[in-house]
């Protein structure tokens, strides 16, 4: 795929693309396969005749697992204008009663304020004789209130 971006060839990209997605979905649907034709019974026997030090082993990979995930998170976000954000879905995280539905809709919400924010030029033209726009519109408010 690297090589027909390289050389602008838009088809041979989709077709490496679809050509992925193939291989993903077969990633998903071979274990699964597999476990309705053997059926629950024998996977069961099968996990519980795991030893402790494999399955305590694979609980430990689990959490390694989600902080990679958290880290290329960060790796990602890592810019001053939503580092604010980042943090304020970590706060809401941590309330019990708020489910990922309800995570993602103020996520969405979120962004389309700072989306706004960003359209109408941040600090320019504010009350406070304005700095111009930087590039932060949060910061350029706070800066010009």
């Amino acid at each position: 795929m690297d090589a027909a971006a390289k050389d602008g060839n838009i088809r041979a990209i989709e077709f490496w693309h679809i050509i992925a997605i193939i291989l993903q979905g077969l990633r998903i649907a071979i274990p699964a396969g597999l476990i309705l034709a053997i059926g629950a019974g024998p996977v069961r026997d099968l996990l519980e005749a795991m030893p402790s030090w494999l399955t305590d082993g694979i609980a430990v990979g689990g959490g390694m697992v989600v902080a990679v995930g958290f880290a290329m998170v960060i790796n990602m976000m890592a810019t001053k204008e939503v580092w604010p954000f980042f943090a304020i879905g970590f706060v809401l995280a941590t309330i019990p009663s708020l489910t990922l539905v309800g995570l993602g809709g103020i996520g969405v919400a979120l962004a389309l304020i700072y989306i706004t924010l960003s359209k109408l030029g941040g600090g320019s033209g504010g009350k406070g004789g304005g700095n111009g726009n930087t590039g932060d519109p949060l910061g350029d408010i706070i800066e010009d209130y």
